[in-house]
């Protein structure tokens, strides 16, 4: 018997798992940790196709990672965001989802708070409920277990999240351009 718990222990060693070492450490960086996981195929052809996986192997961040599931959400697909035309607007929404840092689920456990994000917009993450939520009204929920990479956590989300941009009357408004009626 205790041949067998030592051939046992020698192969999990041999396969790269030791104790407190969660397979997903063994693929290393964010991005190489979404890439070796089959539920975040969708999110690493976008990350590719927009050349952003610098920030997913750079420092130490939280990634709010959409699953395939969250982009099959997309009404119209989501082809446009692997083009170049939207190149931009797709990094943007991107950067909205990471965090510099390492944030663990637990670590909102109870409590609402407002970050800055590697896009350097705010978002609001909220662990009151029975689900932490990223975003506010267009935000998206947790939907698996957090991943533990080597440059941080990845916390698979169910939809893509959209920052709200809010309209103040304090922002000027424009003078009409020549030959324009004005606005009512």
């Amino acid at each position: 018997m205790k041949m067998k718990s030592a051939l046992v222990a020698l192969a999990f060693v041999a396969m790269g798992y030791t104790a407190g070492l969660s397979p997903a450490m063994a693929a290393g960086n964010i991005y190489d940790t979404l890439r070796a996981d089959p539920q975040f195929s969708t999110l690493v052809k976008i990350i590719d196709a927009t050349h952003t996986r610098h920030n997913y192997v750079e420092g130490t961040r939280t990634v709010f990672a959409p699953t395939n599931e969250a982009f099959d959400k997309i009404k119209g697909g989501y082809d446009d965001m692997l083009g170049e035309t939207d190149r931009v607007n797709t990094q943007a929404l991107l950067m909205y989802e990471i965090l510099p840092g390492e944030h663990t689920p637990e670590s909102f456990k109870g409590k609402t708070v407002t970050m800055t994000t590697l896009q350097k917009d705010n978002v609001t993450i909220s662990g009151e409920g029975d689900v932490l939520h990223f975003g506010d009204a267009y935000g998206a929920n947790q939907s698996g277990e957090a991943i533990k990479a080597s440059n941080g956590i990845i916390i698979p989300i169910d939809s893509l999240p959209v920052p709200e941009f809010s309209q103040s009357s304090d922002v000027p408004v424009p003078a009409p351009h020549e030959g324009m009626a004005p606005a009512s």
